[in-house]
């Protein structure tokens, strides 16, 4: 990016607009620093994707000048697409060590290549090129989370990443009140800062209200509790390790994830648990079942975690059963609703009792919501304003609260991804150019665009269903022109009901007339191939119509036009 007049550029690349995909990168005489990498997940619609990315080609074309990649903390969204950007570029990422730790195991899923890891902790400072920081402790639902204060050529900037206020935190996290307000004093350019509740009015649930609220429920439910939470939510972790240990009850952990994430996290001190509490699938089994608590992932319904296997009675040793106590100790994320609903079902229908945040005091988010909002732009006292991490309703809810708290609105940037913000010496903010972004879908080994037609086509098959028709004509001629040497056959999946027309002689029979026609217009000779190709495309017109007509429906059309092979090289047929 270039300018007559030298500027810092703030240029969202994911995160704006959308829940995940958080990734933000500043960029002063061209030398880039990147802050988070996360990805999140696909829409229903998008058959076959496993994961969405945010579009790094910006910085691709510019990998020969980022100075780093600063990782806020170990949520999804916000590492889970390091490895994909890794391939691209070579660069150093700075994180404490759960969220490095969780990097790691992340990036050596999809990246066989050696990353140039560097752990920092609350109040280092870093120089790389032009932007020196200073990480600064925030409270949040995953433990080791870091803000950001930036001191760049123009000024401060600070970029809160995912932060809530809670007091009641243990110190490995808490927030820093006196180190925003100390560069409140100094004077900051401009706040960056999560916007995921801001529609929420009052102040965040503490931790600790959590760890009452399970050990309420676990001692009252008769039989087994099967908890669902995050597996990277350490400190909920924690709170039901507190609450098991509390009731006498052992703990199971389930799910990949879940029994990675806990072996991590003791290994590094986040969690500890004393060794006779935890117990294999094997020891669990002997146990009476209000002497069991059994920790698993799936509390958004994702359809291969442990929780949904239960709940379809397709895992291979839990299975739920009337007199179990289900808690799903996570808010759904938009989206969700639907697996969530489908999997509370289930269930129910098996006598279980489902237990969920809305009734009971069984999550606390980990961000901030409207008064904490205002809190934190209390103690910065930014000069300019631009929300993050959030949908468009979230982001234009916190340039609201920053209008009370009386900021200008021309020092108010709501911005969309791509859009960037320049910040010059003389303490100026515009708005600059846009950035190509946008989103990559995971697929397998590969990586598609939002308009590639495989993922098109995927969604088409869904909605219209699929119509194969088959021609096949003999390798040689009689009296100079093909021959068929069967009827064509149309093959439909997903397009009529058995009740309607026999749709497919009807298909086949259409086929037929414009091969018939076909040859009638031309001269009798061997058919070249651009002809075959005009003629699939005159046949694939064909059926479409007689499916428009019959059906009102457009299904995908295929047309397979085959020479056969005949190994004599007669004319015959």
């Amino acid at each position: 990016m270039s300018s007559t007049d030298p500027s810092l550029n703030i240029i969202p690349l994911g995160g704006l607009g959308e829940i995940g995909l958080n990734c933000l990168a500043l960029e002063w005489a061209g030398q880039i620093l990147v802050i988070d990498v996360g990805l999140m997940f696909p829409e229903d619609s998008r058959l076959g994707v496993e994961l969405v990315i945010p579009d790094f080609s910006y910085l691709i074309e510019r990998k020969d000048h980022i100075l780093g990649i600063i990782l806020t903390h170990g949520h999804e969204d916000h590492i889970g697409a390091l490895s994909y950007l890794l391939k691209e570029i070579q660069a150093p990422v700075f994180g404490t060590r759960l969220t490095l730790a969780l990097a790691r195991e992340r990036a050596l899923e999809n990246y066989p290549g050696k990353v140039d890891f560097r752990g920092i902790k609350p109040l280092d400072t870093l120089t790389l090129g032009p932007f020196s920081l200073e990480f600064i402790s925030v409270s949040h639902s995953i433990v080791d989370g870091v803000a950001l204060a930036i001191t760049t050529p123009v000024g401060v900037v600070i970029h809160t990443g995912d932060f809530k206020l809670d007091l009641m935190a243990p110190s490995d996290n808490r927030l820093d009140l006196y180190k925003f307000a100390q560069y409140g004093e100094k004077g900051v350019l401009l706040l960056l800062s999560d916007s995921t509740n801001a529609e929420v009015p009052g102040q965040s649930k503490s931790e600790s209200e959590v760890g009452r609220s399970l050990r309420d429920i676990f001692q009252k439910a008769p039989g087994r509790v099967i908890l669902a939470c995050f597996a990277s939510s350490v400190a909920r972790i924690r709170q039901v390790a507190q609450a098991a240990q509390a009731t006498n009850r052992k703990l199971l952990f389930e799910g990949r994830s879940m029994v990675g994430n806990v072996q991590l996290a003791q290994e590094l001190g986040y969690l500890e648990i004393p060794p006779n509490q935890i117990v294999n699938m094997m020891e669990a089994d002997s146990l009476e079942d209000h002497e069991l608590a059994v920790v698993v992932t799936g509390s958004q319904g994702e359809p291969l975690s442990a929780l949904a296997r239960m709940a379809a009675g397709e895992h291979r040793h839990i299975q739920a059963r009337s007199g179990d106590s289900i808690i799903l100790s996570a808010r759904a994320i938009p989206g969700n609703e639907r697996a969530i609903g489908h999997l509370v079902n289930q269930f129910h229908s098996q006598g279980a009792n489902v237990v969920d945040y809305r009734r009971h005091q069984i999550h606390a988010s980990g961000h901030a919501q409207a008064e904490e909002l205002k809190l934190m732009l209390n103690l910065t006292r930014p000069q300019y304003f631009t929300p993050i991490h959030g949908e468009y309703r979230h982001l234009a809810r916190h340039a609201e609260l920053a209008l009370e708290h009386g900021l200008a609105p021309e020092n108010i940037f709501i911005l969309t991804d791509g859009q960037t913000l320049g910040l010059t010496l003389d303490r100026k903010a515009t708005l600059g150019e846009v950035v190509p972004t946008g989103r990559w879908y995971v697929d397998g080994d590969r990586l598609a665009s939002p308009g590639d037609p495989v993922i098109k086509n995927r969604s088409r098959l869904a909605e219209m269903g699929l119509a194969v028709i088959t021609l096949v004509y003999g390798p040689k001629w009689i009296a100079g022109e093909p021959n068929l040497l069967a009827p064509p056959e149309a093959s439909l999946f997903g397009v009529h009901y058995e009740t309607d027309p026999d749709l497919s002689l009807e298909a086949a029979l259409e086929a037929k007339a414009v091969w018939d026609g076909f040859l009638e217009s031309r001269d009798r000779r061997p058919l070249s191939l651009d002809e075959r190709d005009y003629l699939v495309d005159l046949i694939k017109k064909a059926i479409r119509r007689l499916f428009k007509r019959s059906l009102r429906r457009k299904p995908l059309v295929h047309v397979q036009l085959i020479e056969a092979y005949n190994p004599r090289n007669n004319w015959e047929s």
